[in-house]
């Protein structure tokens, strides 16, 4: 979904004339069916260049890929599984808020809107501590994400500032995480 340039009907359709070519006899061994699918999934450099600027939407979705990366981060494996799914315990924090209410004046309207939904800006915190920070400062969370147990939650409070150049600076880094998490 991330690297598709397309919709994300893309790979199903791709699928379903697969499994149509299964039924009618055009494909009929295993390698057949693998050579018909290669076309489907990005390769790791085309995931990685489309990573690197990726925004989330669904709040469910950022949620299992920072948890999936969070877990290759630890080199554990299986990255597909889903450590704590409550999000009454754990959920999503945008660093920058959608609504920074002059906490952020580092940021431009604009560019909240371009950079508040980035996965570089986003990153999985304990739900009390989520609602107590509401829209403040990058200063009043720092110690908050210091004190996290996640690692790439953790990452952000190793910087000094958080402005559209370190948020840039997060997702580059993410890269390597999520091409390990989802290689081709």
């Amino acid at each position: 979904m991330i690297a598709s340039s397309t919709r994300t009907g893309t790979v199903e359709e791709g699928l379903a004339a697969a499994a149509h070519s299964i039924f009618d006899g055009a494909i009929a061994t295993a390698a057949d069916l693998k050579t018909a699918l290669q076309v489907l999934p990005p390769t790791d450099e085309r995931f990685a260049v489309a990573f690197e600027t990726a925004t989330v939407s669904n709040r469910k979705l950022a949620r299992y890929y920072l948890r999936s990366m969070e877990l290759a981060a630890k080199s554990q494996a299986e990255p597909w599984h889903i450590p704590n799914d409550d999000r009454s315990m754990i959920n999503l924090e945008h660093v920058l808020p959608q609504k920074p209410e002059g906490n952020w004046p580092q940021f431009t309207d604009e560019q909240v809107k371009m950079y508040y939904k980035r996965i570089g800006n986003l990153c999985l915190m304990r739900a009390s501590d989520n609602s107590a920070q509401k829209s403040a400062g990058f200063e009043t969370k720092k110690p908050i994400l210091e004190k996290s147990p996640y690692v790439l939650t953790k990452q952000i409070a190793d910087t000094n500032d958080w402005t559209t150049v370190e948020i840039t600076d997060r997702q580059k880094t993410l890269v390597d995480f999520a091409v390990k998490t989802w290689p081709i």
